[in-house]
């Protein structure tokens, strides 16, 4: 048996809230979670105001969410073509930050949120990409496997903000513990939020005041 590739158009969707524009003053682009849709993580972001514009991709790879039955959910990759899956996904990143001229907004401030896998997904992604944030936020995730050792020059530099929730049961504290040494030495900001597993209220309210510094 042979094992083959072949690369084919895929179409992706992603949500957004506001118009981009000149009164325009932060966009933001949102990684969501294993397991949720841009369309209910984006939702979290409705009340930021119309100076914010907001971006929810969606990952690529689609599920039920309870077996064979319950909502569509969506996932960045799995395990299994792990190389190819990151490459897809951020090729689809790319080609959707340069689709929508993000660089062009130079007045504003780019905020690039990962949520859970999404921490994973961001940090490959803008390490690869030539878009260059002025904020980096990762709630309640692990930064890429490969760069856990030596964290890359481009995001050691950003101006980041990690959180968690103070009920967090999906991180273990020695994952948290291990990301907060990681970044101990980056340019990098660390609050626990009142809540879960999850981006609420709270969060947010962390990363506006975060960016209003």
């Amino acid at each position: 048996m042979q094992k083959n590739y072949i690369q084919v158009q895929k179409t992706a969707r992603y949500f957004t809230i506001g118009e981009l524009g000149n009164q325009t003053q932060y966009i933001w682009l949102i990684i969501h979670g294993y397991a949720q849709t841009a369309e209910s993580f984006i939702s979290k972001f409705k009340e930021l105001g119309s100076n914010h514009f907001i971006i929810a991709p969606e990952g690529l790879n689609k599920f039920y969410s309870r077996g064979f039955t319950g909502s569509p959910v969506a996932s960045w990759m799995t395990s299994l073509e792990r190389e190819s899956e990151i490459e897809d996904y951020c090729n689809y990143l790319e080609t959707l930050v340069q689709t929508l001229k993000i660089s062009d907004y130079s007045h504003c401030k780019i905020i690039v949120l990962g949520f859970s896998q999404g921490v994973s997904t961001q940090t490959r992604f803008i390490n690869s990409s030539s878009l260059l944030p002025d904020y980096l936020i990762m709630v309640a995730g692990e930064i890429a496997k490969e760069y856990q050792e030596v964290l890359p020059d481009k995001l050691a530099s950003l101006k980041s903000l990690y959180l968690i929730g103070n009920e967090e049961k999906i991180i273990s504290e020695e994952k948290n513990t291990a990301m907060q040494k990681l970044l101990e030495k980056a340019n990098c900001s660390f609050e626990t939020f009142t809540g879960k597993h999850e981006v609420n209220e709270s969060t947010i309210g962390y990363i506006l005041a975060f960016i209003a510094k």
